[in-house]
């Protein structure tokens, strides 16, 4: 457990920075609609599919890691309009995350 522990933490830390999720260069963009918002979610997670061969012991498949993406990253309403908001930290530490 101590070492899923490690592997976790050296794995949040990486896909935290900015070169390993291209979506945190969008967290302060405001988008018109949900609509617009979930588009640019969603090429994103279609752009980071070498999520899978640099973390192979992550992830499993394309499938797995595009749904970590959308589950790390989700549109949510502020002020009118929608801002990608970051949950790598919570769908790390996640049932989902440790049951895949």
């Amino acid at each position: 457990m101590k070492k899923l522990s490690i592997v976790m933490a050296i794995a949040a830390a990486a896909v935290a920075s900015p070169a390993f999720a291209d979506h945190v260069n969008y967290l302060n963009v405001p988008f018109p609609t949900r609509g617009a918002c979930e588009a640019k979610t969603n090429a994103l997670s279609n752009g980071d599919d070498w999520l899978l061969e640099a973390f192979p012991g992550l992830f499993s498949s394309e499938g797995e890691v595009r749904s970590f993406l959308n589950r790390a990253f989700t549109c949510e309403p502020t002020g009118g309009s929608y801002y990608i908001t970051d949950h790598r930290v919570e769908v790390l530490d996640s049932d989902w995350f440790q049951r895949r």
